[in-house]
């Protein structure tokens, strides 16, 4: 379990709380309980000693260049603002002991992100991912992660699309676990 890490992308009150990009996912996030399911996948990790690192999107005007390369539609509806609650973690999800990556701009949690050197810093080999949205962070960070020999398999139901059919067609291109079938392996120590 010490290779083993939970990461969270975007758990963020802009996709769980309210705005636009709330609406966007709004249906499938309640169906699929991703909230409360994360919540367990978290709380089990956290009971094994299994590491979480946090991967949130933080928009900062002050740094222009990271800034400009933020997503647009995270510039346009002013999204995931440093300083407001746009950004702030989802409640329940968050805890000190987190690892919470810096820098980040991209789909991508890796690009400008200190996300790689995290990882090889904690000896993760392992990699279940939790966020949003299946088909654009989470599916763009497992697939460049797994490109640098990282295994990621995708909680499925700690994840959320804008409709079921696109969810389950990302399901289908990645590694995938329910949540289910997480805590019963962490339970018997096979992860």
């Amino acid at each position: 379990m010490d290779k083993t890490a939970i990461l969270l992308i975007e758990f963020q009150k802009t996709w769980t709380e309210k705005g636009i990009f709330h609406r966007i996912i709004k249906k499938e996030l309640l169906s699929r309980e991703v909230i409360s399911n994360a919540r367990k996948v978290v709380t089990a990790a956290r009971d094994r000693g299994v590491k979480v690192f946090q991967a949130p999107l933080i928009l900062d005007k002050t740094d222009k260049t990271r800034y400009k390369k933020t997503p647009f539609p995270a510039r346009l509806f002013k999204r995931f603002t440093k300083g407001t609650w746009k950004a702030e973690f989802t409640d329940g999800i968050y805890e000190d002991t987190d690892i919470v990556v810096k820098g980040r701009y991209g789909f991508d949690a890796c690009e400008g992100s200190d996300l790689e050197q995290l990882l090889k810093e904690n000896n993760i080999k392992n990699i279940y991912v939790c966020g949003f949205t299946t088909d654009h962070c989470v599916k763009e960070t497992m697939n460049s992660l797994n490109k640098k020999g990282y295994n990621c398999v995708l909680v499925s139901d700690c994840t959320a699309a804008r409709h079921n059919k696109l969810q389950k067609k990302i399901e289908n291109e990645l590694e995938t676990i329910s949540v289910r079938q997480f805590l019963k392996k962490i339970e018997n120590s096979l992860i």
